[in-house]
């Protein structure tokens, strides 16, 4: 997920570390800043995290990814048109792939773009996916400071969280 605010755009880590399985071209500044001082690893416990990108191209790169969901966009949305939503990405990912699979094989050497937009499809399929699941509350993501929560979302009230929080602190 993406959000734009100001001159920056916060990433999601699992997005920076998706870009890095596609064949596109990506500024090294990108990758520097989540790759940049050694090994990173990149898990369940911190795929959800955002970093800031400040610098005007790297703004306008993210702003050209429309595979990566777009807080603003969904934010508000209704349960119902994320759903809506999400079947578009599958129906458009469906006639994509019906198109490659009737090709002969001398045809599909000449569109390996069309793999690659299906699994980028498929991504943002489930990052709307993750996106619902946060507003329900199956997932949890601290958004950046400044970026408000979505308006229909469940959040745990202070108790829960706080020995939510302590039992993970322990476990450590």
């Amino acid at each position: 997920m993406k959000i734009f605010r100001d001159n920056s755009v916060y990433v999601q880590k699992n997005d920076i570390a998706h870009l890095n399985m596609t064949e596109r071209l990506v500024p090294a500044s990108i990758y520097m800043k989540v790759f940049g001082s050694g090994i990173t690893i990149i898990n369940d416990s911190n795929r959800y995290e955002f970093i800031s990108y400040d610098g005007a191209s790297e703004v306008d790169y993210f702003k050209s990814l429309d595979w990566i969901i777009d807080y603003d966009d969904v934010k508000e949305m209704s349960e119902d048109d994320i759903i809506e939503m999400a079947h578009d990405i599958a129906a458009e990912q469906s006639g994509i792939a019906s198109v490659y699979n009737t090709m002969s094989d001398e045809e599909r050497r000449y569109h390996p773009e069309m793999v690659d937009q299906c699994n980028l499809l498929e991504y943002k399929f489930y990052s709307l996916r993750d996106f619902l699941w946060f507003r329900q509350g199956h997932i949890q993501m601290e958004l950046p400071e400044g970026v408000s929560y979505p308006s229909q979302m469940v959040r745990e009230n202070g108790i829960k969280r706080f020995f939510k929080r302590m039992k993970e602190k322990y476990k450590k």
